[in-house]
């Protein structure tokens, strides 16, 4: 039996992946003016309307009037011209890719969410651009970091012979790929790319900037704000002429929808993965419960260093002693149903684990349970219903929400994969690496946060720098789950 070909998901760079051109292409241009001689600085205004210019080199070369080649003393020979051209646009490379590095150029909402999630579903990631390669990559490796990077195909700069509107680009992608027009989707910021997407047969979704903001997207299967992020900017929808229901960010089951050959959801599971996502049974549950319990006992020392940074470092003490508790009390617990057992268990962890985790940790087993209620198996739906009743319960427990440097800000992004996941029809093992990608980014994205509960809140700007021990704790969680899932579960 033949296997579905994977889907693709390819990016614009510029005004896609971060804010390039008002931040660091127009800077970029301008200084190369100003070192160069030449007499021309171009503002805002006049930028926004060459960024409608395919190209670095080409929107250089639209400066060549007459007037302009009189006025900057330049060489009235076009082959001498295009030397001229070539030697700013070099010039002006070297300025961007070091902007770029000094963090000049922030990345847009959701890339690197959206980028990770991909990668962990088995997903196919590219970058067609006009702009120089190497400038693509610099901004592509800040945007996603050099791990992703370095999974995401390139296709920049005069890699072809006509730059978009011209879909030449998009045609070489998919060949090179080796992926069906049906099966891949473009995100896109202009009108320019939206033309170059749709005339090699792709759908395009539009995420708009200060500059293409009023541009026409007529073609576009959606035109929003931006990808958006769960624990940062909004998605704003402006235009949705496909399947896709997003909520407050653009999730990649949103990106499949926009695909023509979502229509058929055997195509939807790449190679290598097995059938969608089945109940889970008491004994899956049960794994579940173990390996957290297992990873508190065997991390102690490591979450509770890491809570000593700025914290009173009781994390892992507390954690290790509440779950060692479950594991010896493990054969004695009620298991009449998922739901007795689970708030069984949350007795256990709230009576002994010390601080605020055993509050926490309790409240989210006992809405779980609560959730569950007497199912001895669980419809995927059900799985996240009970995990979004355990957050919803951790949030009112310890008055936070993601954004605060919390256990919170890695388990709302997992549970947000998992979903996506299951609704792009990923079987457990899958869906269970791409939630623990996803938990392990966003964990270590708490290292920029200043944190906003718990002791550590006590120090302020100096808990930025440092990362959340119970972010950390739930990617490690997750990863062990991704780790064991392909055994058999293990039967009380």
């Amino acid at each position: 039996m033949t296997s579905s070909p994977a889907r693709a998901l390819i990016f614009d760079c510029d005004g896609v992946l971060a804010d390039t051109e008002r931040y660091g292409h127009l800077p970029a241009f301008n200084q190369t003016f100003a070192e160069f001689g030449l007499p021309v600085r171009w503002s805002v205004a006049e930028y926004r309307e060459k960024v409608r210019i395919g190209g670095g080199k080409e929107r250089l070369a639209s400066l060549l009037t007459p007037e302009f080649v009189t006025a900057a003393g330049l060489p009235a020979d076009p082959a001498r011209q295009r030397a001229e051209v070539a030697a700013w646009h070099r010039r002006k490379t070297e300025i961007y890719t070091g902007l770029v590095a000094s963090g000049a150029v922030p990345p847009r909402p959701g890339i690197a969410r959206i980028v990770a999630a991909a990668l962990a579903g088995g997903w196919t990631l590219a970058v067609a651009s006009t702009s120089a390669e190497v400038s693509v990559r610099a901004t592509l490796e800040r945007a996603v970091g050099a791990d992703h990077a370095r999974a995401v195909a390139v296709f920049a700069g005069d890699i072809v012979a006509h730059k978009k509107p011209a879909p030449d680009i998009y045609r070489l992608a998919l060949d090179s790929l080796g992926v069906p027009a049906p099966l891949a989707v473009v995100v896109e910021d202009s009108r320019n790319g939206l033309l170059a997407a749709t005339g090699a047969g792709l759908a395009c979704v539009i995420t708009v900037n200060d500059f293409t903001a009023g541009e026409d997207f007529s073609e576009a299967a959606l035109v929003v704000s931006s990808l958006g992020d769960p624990d940062g900017e909004r998605t704003d929808v402006l235009a949705n002429r496909s399947r896709a229901t997003p909520g407050g960010w653009i999730t990649l089951a949103d990106l499949a929808s926009v695909m023509p050959g979502s229509a058929q959801p055997v195509a939807a599971v790449p190679p290598n993965q097995g059938a969608p996502m089945p109940t889970a049974s008491f004994g899956d549950v049960e794994v579940v419960v173990r390996t957290i319990a297992q990873v508190s006992v065997d991390n102690e020392k490591a979450f509770g260093d890491l809570d000593a940074v700025v914290g009173d470092g009781d994390f892992g003490y507390s954690m290790a002693r509440g779950f060692e508790l479950v594991l010896q009390d493990w054969d004695s617990f009620d298991r009449a149903d998922i739901g007795t057992f689970l708030k069984k268990v949350a007795v256990v962890i709230t009576s002994r684990i010390g601080g605020t985790s055993g509050p926490l940790w309790g409240t989210a087993f006992l809405r779980a349970g609560a959730t569950a209620g007497t199912a001895d198996e669980l419809e995927p739906a059900q799985v996240v219903a009970m995990l979004r009743a355990a957050i919803t319960g951790i949030k009112a427990r310890g008055k936070s929400d993601v954004g605060d440097k919390t256990l919170l800000d890695a388990l709302v992004p997992a549970v947000d994969t998992i979903e996506e996941q299951i609704g792009l029809g990923r079987d457990a093992a899958t869906t269970l690496r791409a939630a623990a990608a996803t938990a392990r980014e966003r964990a270590e994205a708490t290292r920029s946060m200043q944190a906003m509960r718990g002791r550590a809140s006590y120090t302020g700007e100096r808990s930025i720098g440092t990362l959340d021990a119970g972010a950390v704790a739930v990617a490690v969680m997750f990863e062990a789950l991704a780790e064991r899932w392909p055994e058999s579960p293990v039967q009380s």
